[in-house]
């Protein structure tokens, strides 16, 4: 595990010292294993979650700078694809967002045409996948940036 700093922990004691800021810092930067696997990282982030859900905020860590708590509620479209927001008629009126339910091939528009309407261009789309942990927060330390996933469900 790193420290806050960046450097190996020297004893459990190091860790232990953190502010409780710089302990979510440790923890969440934590991948191989994650914190879940973890059991000094376990009861520190189930107290975070529980703050983030009561509309608290993300802790401070002098270490490291934390961007705000952020929602990105759908994985992202495949190469190719672009995430979109269908208007009343799903494949036409497609406004290009990275918040979209949908993934749109822009590059395969085709014509719909009918008597009544008229010519409509549309794009194949496909629902975009749900994340199962879409709530995240960015941070940069000293061993660069990276971005922590993680669902408030339970808590």
């Amino acid at each position: 595990m790193l420290s806050a700093c960046g450097s190996l922990l020297v004893g459990p004691a190091a860790g232990q010292d953190a502010s409780f800021g710089c302990k979510v810092l440790l923890c969440s930067a934590a991948t191989s294993p994650g914190w879940p696997s973890i059991p000094y990282c376990v009861p520190v982030m189930q107290t975070l979650f529980r703050i983030l859900a009561k509309g608290g905020s993300w802790p401070n860590c002098p270490e490291a700078r934390a961007s705000g708590l952020g929602y990105e509620p759908y994985q992202a479209c495949s190469a190719g694809q672009t995430p979109v927001l269908a208007g009343d008629d799903v494949g036409t009126a497609l406004t290009e967002t990275p918040h979209g339910n949908l993934c749109a091939d822009l590059s395969k528009p085709r014509q719909d045409c009918s008597t009544d309407a008229g010519c409509r261009t549309r794009y194949p789309t496909t629902p975009r996948a749900m994340r199962s942990e879409p709530y995240f927060v960015d941070f940069v330390t000293a061993n660069g940036a990276q971005r922590f996933y993680f669902s408030l469900q339970g808590y």
